[in-house]
């Protein structure tokens, strides 16, 4: 399942586990855990179960297999903040004034910040018995407010406030899988943000190896998009040794 079924489906389980009274009542078993895995400046033909002919991501192409691809689906924005803004809130970024990136170049009359009074997913999933995680981009403003006013219980980011992923958000799967295993008996909410396929582009080696045949620009590519295939196939198979996948929902997105 790509993002387009987080979108959709996501609506069942914030209405069943915030919207209804006896939300707090519920089993935790009953509760689904939420995994949000945003990918970054990926183009909707990167994948090959989308018909891309030399890039190959069988992880996603399972993924997409046994959940629902909705291939009519289009994000609120071209660029990153204004996206992040709406997929965190449900809302057009432009009601909180956000209209292009935060950092340089920013207009004067743009916040600074996310206001951290609007309605976010990890804060009423929080509210319903979640511990929530993010992990990656953030782009949401640096400094003030902190993770914890958006309803984010731990978190490891770059572009944001609080702790850092490393280097080019290449431990940012293994970040998020610490926050599995951890709260693998509880219900839980983490974001996935990965930094793949934006600039600057930091491939393995090994995803280098699988491309020599092509030319390089096109061998950095393929390589950047199978390392990013590659973590999510590491949260995938975190769920599955924690014995929760069927308990999961996993929602792709590509921006």
């Amino acid at each position: 399942m790509t993002l387009k079924r987080l979108i959709l489906i996501a609506a069942l389980p914030l209405a069943s586990l915030v919207a209804l009274p006896d939300a707090h009542a519920q089993s935790p078993a009953t509760k689904p855990n939420i995994v949000f895995i945003y990918a970054d400046d990926w183009g909707w033909g990167d994948l090959s179960c989308h018909g891309n002919t030399w890039l190959k991501t069988p992880r996603l192409d399972k993924l997409a297999s046994e959940g629902i691809d909705f291939q009519q689906f289009n994000v609120l924005s071209p660029v990153c903040s204004p996206s992040r803004a709406a997929a965190l809130t449900g809302r057009f970024p432009g009601r909180f004034g956000i209209n292009t990136v935060f950092g340089v170049g920013k207009p004067p009359e743009m916040p600074d910040w996310l206001d951290p009074k609007a309605p976010t997913t990890p804060r009423l999933l929080k509210a319903a018995g979640y511990r929530t995680g993010h992990f990656g981009k953030w782009h949401l403003g640096e400094g003030k407010p902190t993770m914890a006013d958006y309803g984010i219980d731990e978190s490891a980011v770059y572009h944001g406030p609080g702790p850092k992923v490393g280097p080019y958000g290449n431990d940012i799967p293994e970040q998020a899988v610490k926050f599995i295993e951890a709260n693998k008996d509880r219900p839980f909410y983490v974001n996935v943000w990965l930094h793949e396929s934006h600039l600057a582009h930091s491939p393995s080696d090994e995803a280098m190896a699988r491309w020599r045949h092509l030319d390089p620009r096109k061998q950095v590519y393929a390589a950047v998009i199978t390392d990013g295939d590659n973590k999510v196939g590491m949260i995938l198979d975190a769920l599955d040794r924690c014995g929760i996948a069927r308990n999961t929902l996993v929602f792709f997105f590509q921006r």
